[in-house]
Parts: structure tokens; sequence; C-alpha cells
């Protein structure tokens, strides 16, 4: 259930970037392969409880396959022609470490919490 929640939410963020991406393919939306990629993971997370190591380390490598495909479609379609943060470098340039780290901070929030030993 919990798994099934932050599928659903990372997938709805993804949508959104990828819409967003498509009507304009000229603007860059730097925060969405974070907000993608950190999404499941955050999503996890119920109160002040912790989520089990192994839970939210599926949930963000779950949430990075689905930000990096999401890149994948954009990039097929022409859809990521915006500047980047490196002047003139390829968008997967930015994407992917932008992504990896999105991850990294939605399994950090969804292992903070007490304990529930």
């Amino acid at each position: 259930a919990e798994h099934r929640r932050g599928a659903i939410g990372a997938a709805v963020v993804a949508v959104a970037w990828i819409a967003l991406a498509l009507s304009k393919p000229t603007a860059t939306y730097h925060m969405a392969p974070f907000l993608v990629a950190g999404a499941w993971p955050f999503l996890l997370r119920r109160g002040p409880l912790r989520v089990a190591n192994i839970d939210a380390m599926r949930g963000a490598l779950a949430s990075l396959a689905v930000a990096i495909a999401a890149a994948l479609v954009l990039l097929a379609a022409d859809a990521l022609r915006g500047p980047t943060l490196w002047d003139g470098g390829h968008a997967m340039v930015e994407i992917v470490p932008i992504a990896l780290i999105g991850a990294g901070v939605g399994y950090r929030y969804a292992r903070c919490g007490v304990a529930v030993d």
C-alpha cells in the first residue's frame, strides 16, 4: 500500500514534468528530476516513524528509474532544448546528477524519524 502511493506520486510528478516540457520544449525545469526522484521515498513515510531501510532504498531506486525514464521520453521527443546550468552542456548531464541527489534526499527523509523497534 505504501509503495503504491509512492509509485503513483512519482508517476504524477513525472507526467507533469513531461507535459510541461512538451508544451514548452525550450524551457528548462531544473527541479523536475529532483522532485520525481525524491517523490516515491518521500511518500513512503507517514508521520514521525521512519521507513525500513530496504523500503526506503527500493523507493529511492524505483523513483530514480522513473525520473530517468521520463527524461529519456523527453529526450526522444526533443523536448530538452532549454538552457542548462552548465551553459551548452547536454540536458542529460544535468538531469542525472540532479535526479541522483533527489533520490538521495528522498531516501534520507524516509529514513529520518523515530525508530519502530
